[in-house]
């Protein structure tokens, strides 16, 4: 059976609507203009750029930086990403290998042949440095303009270039490469996204402006329908009662990663879930998550937790905060804004256009209310 429900990458027929999304991204690809994807932690980045590169068939390396812990990690990583793109554009290991040779030979990284892939060797005696990282890419570009191919670069969890780096030389380094670029187009996104805003957002930072910018927001309740009701048809022989998806989109609150999660749990039920179900099972999900949410909440300041705690327990608030809030706090308003200001850069908040704030986390939320 499908699973129509997953909880990491949504991949092939389990990606759900995001049509404006794919077709945005589509035709900046084909343009070659470079692409910030942005949006709060699991809300399907990932899935949405690899979606439209298999789709397309695009040749094309995923880099993911969430492991690098300097700058030459951070390297090594993209120069690794190289390597890849040259086992795409070159199936035959012989040929392979003369290619990848040709393109390293002059920056010092020994190349081989490993268990049916490319593999770089890095001298331990040479620093990997910037202007080696630039050199590589400008040659995989003209590589690409040669052959007549666009290669796309997606670099993931990029917030890990501004925390790693020293400075803003490597940021500037690879300006340079994604402005003069004419076969490769890159991609970036991360799952912290005040620091990739940061990146992006901030005029004295190399990336200020350098990238068609495509926000991901929930999905709409009509969206999800169509998709949800398949999957019960094929699970239960039967679409789900109104009253079953109004719940399980008012538990979730559309949240990408939640929507998917409940479904998930209740697509292994026998019998088609009633929304007294579905409230018991978000219920037991939460609790059996809650040791794990009280300790990341344990993390944050008192001020934060009482903040969020209040928060929870309305559907929205509008700021600035009205008295009664301020009095139900026991905190002064300049410590309800510093709070605030601080849950909204650590991702716990969503500052919407209406200047309401919600929190990201449902499953949070819900921990929050377990006892009111």
């Amino acid at each position: 059976m499908t699973n129509f429900f997953p909880t990491y990458l949504a991949m092939g027929q389990t990606f759900c609507n995001r049509t404006a999304e794919l077709k945005h991204l589509k035709r900046n690809l084909e343009s070659g203009v470079p692409t910030l994807l942005i949006s709060p932690r699991r809300y399907g980045k990932t899935s949405l750029a690899l979606k439209v590169l298999y789709q397309e068939n695009y040749l094309f390396t995923h880099v993911d930086l969430y492991k690098a812990f300097s700058e030459e990690d951070v390297i090594r990583y993209i120069l690794n990403g190289v390597g890849q793109l040259l086992g795409k554009i070159e199936a035959a290991p012989k040929k392979l290998l003369l290619l990848a040779g040709e393109l390293f030979s002059k920056i010092h990284i020994r190349v081989a042949y490993h268990q049916a892939k490319l593999s770089l060797e890095f001298g331990k005696e040479k620093t990997l440095s910037i202007e080696l990282l630039l050199q590589a890419l400008e040659k995989l570009d003209a590589l690409g303009v040669k052959r007549k191919q666009r290669l796309i670069f997606f670099l993931d969890e990029f917030q890990m270039v501004g925390e790693v780096t020293p400075n803003h030389a490597l940021e500037a380094a690879l300006r340079e490469i994604v402005q003069k670029a004419k076969s490769l187009v890159f991609i970036f996104c991360g799952s912290n996204r005040h620091l990739m805003e940061q990146i992006f957002s901030d005029k004295k930072r190399p990336f200020y402006k350098l990238c068609d910018q495509i926000q991901l927001e929930r999905i709409r309740a009509e969206a999800y329908i169509p998709y949800v009701q398949q999957a019960a048809q094929e699970t239960w022989k039967s679409p789900l009662p109104a009253d079953v998806l109004e719940t399980v989109f008012r538990l979730t609150e559309r949240h990408p990663y939640y929507v998917n999660k409940l479904c998930s749990i209740l697509s292994r039920y026998d019998t088609l879930p009633t929304a007294q179900t579905v409230e018991d099972t978000w219920l037991q999900y939460t609790q059996e998550n809650k040791s794990m949410t009280e300790r990341e909440l344990s993390l944050l300041p008192l001020s934060q937790r009482r903040l969020l705690m209040l928060l929870a327990q309305q559907k929205e608030v509008s700021g600035p905060f009205h008295r009664d809030f301020i009095s139900d706090s026991r905190m002064s308003l300049g410590a309800i804004q510093a709070a605030l200001k601080n849950l909204l850069r650590l991702d716990y908040l969503l500052k919407k256009p209406d200047n309401s704030y919600l929190i990201i986390d449902p499953l949070i939320k819900s921990t929050l209310c377990l006892d009111l």
